[in-house]
């Protein structure tokens, strides 16, 4: 369980973002990082270990997307990883639909037993390469937002996230401090994907300085 300073770590880091959490998703919290814990002993999920660094720089980071998405939209994470931001989304509302694609096995038994042991029911993973994925009937333009966080460059992104976003949905890339010089070198390219700018949210990890960035694009957005 989160010791009280780790508590406190996770509820004021979270209140400087604009999300506020309840006694319920602190524990929720305090459970996944458990399952963090286990699974790094057998896997590299992350490569950060103590719950202190792991809550300032994985789960406010994500935390800090949630009032950026409506609460009852189907969200789709691309190379979901440890689960940031995307099972982090799942805990914050229950009614968001949050569908995980991580092609590397072991990380997705994790997301799987996590998910079971935290009781979440608006959760699914998927395991497989996303190009392969976007086949899926039931998966293209099936969702209103598409989520990846530093997973991949902007351009690759756009390309892989483009099949899964229904007409003007959005898709959101969390970037740090380099997102701004791989928006410039984009130029044109997310017109050829049928995407636009639609906003780019600033701002910084509590408890440090670290500065992020969440680049937002609109699918067939009108002009």
């Amino acid at each position: 369980m989160l010791n009280q300073a780790q508590t406190s770590l996770l509820t004021e880091g979270a209140g400087r973002l604009g999300v506020e959490l309840s006694d319920e998703h602190c524990a929720c919290f305090s459970l996944y990082l458990e399952e963090i814990a286990r699974w790094s002993r057998v896997t590299n999920l992350i490569s950060q270990s103590d719950r202190e660094t792991i809550i300032r720089k994985h789960l406010l980071d994500s935390l800090a997307v949630s009032p950026l998405i409506p609460a009852d939209v189907r969200l789709l994470d691309l190379g979901s990883g440890a689960g940031f931001p995307g099972l982090v989304l799942a805990v914050m509302q229950s009614a968001r639909e949050v569908a995980l694609i991580e092609a590397r096995r072991k990380r997705v038994s994790f997301l799987k037993e996590t998910v079971r042991r935290m009781k979440i029911t608006n959760v699914k993973v998927y395991e497989g390469r996303v190009e392969t994925l976007a086949k899926e009937i039931c998966l293209r333009a099936s969702f209103a937002a598409v989520i990846s966080r530093a997973t991949w460059g902007l351009k690759e992104f756009l390309t892989l996230a483009q099949p899964f976003i229904a007409d003007r949905g959005t898709a959101l890339a969390l970037k740090g401090p380099r997102g701004e010089q791989e928006l410039n070198d984009l130029a044109d390219f997310p017109q050829t994907l049928g995407f636009c700018r639609q906003n780019i949210c600033e701002y910084t990890l509590p408890f440090g300085a670290e500065r992020r960035q969440v680049i937002i694009f609109a699918k067939q957005c009108l002009t």
